[in-house]
C-alpha cells in the first residue's frame, strides 16, 4: 500500500440530519449512520461489499465523492470480490 493512508470513515450532511458510513476493515462491513450528532454509537445499517454492490447504500444519499472514496478502499484494501 502506497504512503497515503486509506480513508475508511465519512460523514455528510442530508437535509438536517448528519449521517456517516465507515468501512469496518476488520469484518470487511459497510456500518451506515444516523444522526451523528446525537454520538449514540451503533449503527443505523450494515451492509457487505457484495450487498452494496448489488443494491447500493443501506442507508441515506451519500454524495458522489463519497461513494468514490468508498470504492477506492473497498478496492486498496482488498475487499473486493
Amino acid at each position: 500500500m502506497s504512503g497515503n493512508p486509506v480513508n475508511t470513515s465519512w460523514m455528510w450532511k442530508d437535509g438536517e440530519e448528519l449521517n456517516g458510513l465507515k468501512l469496518n476493515r476488520d469484518t470487511g462491513r459497510l456500518e451506515w449512520y444516523d444522526g451523528v450528532g446525537c454520538a449514540c454509537g451503533d449503527s443505523t445499517a450494515e451492509q457487505t461489499v457484495e450487498q452494496f454492490r448489488s443494491r447500493g447504500p443501506a442507508f441515506g444519499n451519500p454524495p458522489a465523492d463519497v461513494l468514490e472514496e468508498l470504492e477506492t478502499a473497498i478496492t486498496t484494501l482488498g475487499l473486493s470480490n
